[in-house]
């Protein structure tokens, strides 16, 4: 199930919900006002805890060009 941050434009109370359809409407549960999707991060989960057949050398690559 997909869980997304959310903060609210009137009161700025950043949340997590449990949204099953991307159609519903989610409000602010302090005040009831507007909210704005948040960019979340996300984990590969695999056994013990390790992310699951994933190269070695996985992981953000540092510009040469910089």
């Amino acid at each position: 199930m997909p869980l997304y941050e959310y903060e609210c434009e009137k009161c700025s109370y950043h949340f997590d919900k449990m949204v099953m359809r991307y159609s519903v409407k989610v409000n602010c549960p302090i005040c009831g006002g507007d909210v704005k999707k948040l960019m979340s991060t996300f984990s590969v989960g695999g056994s013990h805890g390790k992310a699951a057949n994933l190269p070695a050398d996985f992981g953000p690559k540092m510009c040469r060009n910089c």
